[in-house]
């Protein structure tokens, strides 16, 4: 097993991008503080409560674990809610917060980032009566650019384990290229293929607190399990882009305008940095 490099401020910017360069993943421990986290996660549980659109339901979806349609018992169980970068300062300022920015700016190399509005940019609710399974799966197979060049940041609002589906990772393996007789009808990863079960048994599921943030390639295989326990798990992810690297004209990954940040512009004063 391959742990996963974590970090705290102030960050090592060299270390940085040597792991994230090797790995596709790294932690960030304690990166929000807990009154931000708090004015998070109350928003978004304000928001998943009024049921305001847009939104995913886990029975559109049907995997492991979720309701077999939306006429059954948990037919409203909501997955994720979509479009948050938009929906209320709280969320527009973590989308683009100096510090985060800062840091992926160092790993594209670039002060111009866009944020994709049209994947991720969700609050991802996992509820524990009707979550479901993701199996393995890089989101780069779903998402359509001029280069496979995406990170996304994980903000984790609570406690966040196997236990309560948090999401595991395969370190390293955004530089693999399985065949395409490894995955199944949906795109995800069979474990169970030869070429892929070594790599799955390397696979980490780190327990993560709320303001630990995870910034993972898009070509990164990462999964989760349903919510076993009792409490809904949140978590807010947003996806960024150097902003020279287009969405294919189109495709889905074109059907919404990107928000644009110029790292250089914002006159960054990261003492801790």
């Amino acid at each position: 097993m391959v742990l996963l490099a974590e970090f705290c401020l102030p960050v090592d910017l060299a270390q940085l991008r040597k792991r994230f360069k090797a790995d596709g993943v790294v932690v960030l421990r304690g990166f929000v503080s807990q009154e931000r986290v708090n004015k998070i996660r109350a928003a978004a549980m304000d928001a998943v409560e009024k049921r305001l659109p847009p939104f995913e339901l886990e029975a559109e979806l049907g995997y492991p674990g979720a309701p077999v349609s939306i006429s059954v018992a948990g037919r409203g169980t909501i997955r994720r809610l979509r479009s948050m970068a938009g929906r209320d300062p709280v969320f527009a300022g973590w989308a683009g917060d100096a510090q985060l920015l800062f840091l992926i700016s160092i790993l594209f190399d670039t002060p111009q980032i866009t944020l994709t509005q049209a994947h991720h940019n969700s609050l991802m609710s996992k509820q524990p009566s009707f979550s479901s399974d993701t199996r393995w799966h890089r989101d780069v197979r779903y998402w359509r650019f001029a280069r496979p060049e995406l990170i996304s940041a994980w903000l984790s609002l609570g406690q966040e384990n196997s236990e309560n589906g948090g999401l595991g990772f395969i370190a390293g393996s955004h530089q693999l290229d399985f065949p395409e007789d490894a995955y199944d009808e949906r795109e995800f990863l069979m474990a169970d293929h030869p070429q892929a079960m070594p790599w799955v048994a390397r696979a980490v599921f780190p327990d993560l607190r709320g303001g630990d943030v995870v910034l993972f390639d898009a070509r990164t295989f990462h999964a989760a399990s349903r919510n076993r326990t009792l409490q809904t798990k949140y978590s807010l992810v947003y996806s960024y882009h150097a902003s020279s690297n287009r969405p294919v004209t189109g495709t889905r990954s074109d059907s919404l305008p990107g928000l644009v940040f110029n790292v250089a512009e914002q006159q960054l004063v990261v003492p801790s940095l």
